[in-house]
């Protein structure tokens, strides 16, 4: 499996469309676009982006071995959180989202 397709995989695992990831690690989404076709080899710099703004581990990302994220760098809390999440249904997954995209709405100002 090439990068590309751990990105796109990444991708569907955050939730979030090419252009917001590009826009998060400040890179063109045309370029970023071109990566995920498998077209340009993203280089280092880039990875290392993707690493440290998506806590997304090193070696999952170069050659797909372990898990997708890395625990290092999230809370405790974050990584309890996280892995009840890992226990719900779909609709109790929505339910939780819901929530957050109130929580993060209202807390802008």
């Amino acid at each position: 499996m090439m990068i590309s397709e751990r990105l796109r995989i990444l991708l569907s695992e955050l939730d979030i469309s090419q252009r917001q990831f590009a826009k998060k690690i400040n890179l063109d989404p045309g370029y970023f676009s071109r990566i995920v076709q498998g077209k340009v080899n993203p280089p280092d710099r880039i990875l290392l982006l993707i690493e440290n703004v998506f806590h997304v581990n090193k070696s999952w990302l170069e050659n797909g071995e372990g898990e997708i994220f890395s625990t290092q760098g999230i809370s405790l809390a974050k990584k309890q959180v996280l892995e009840m999440i890992d226990t719900l249904n779909d609709e109790q997954v929505n339910a939780v989202s819901s929530f957050l995209k109130y929580l993060t709405e209202n807390s802008k100002g």
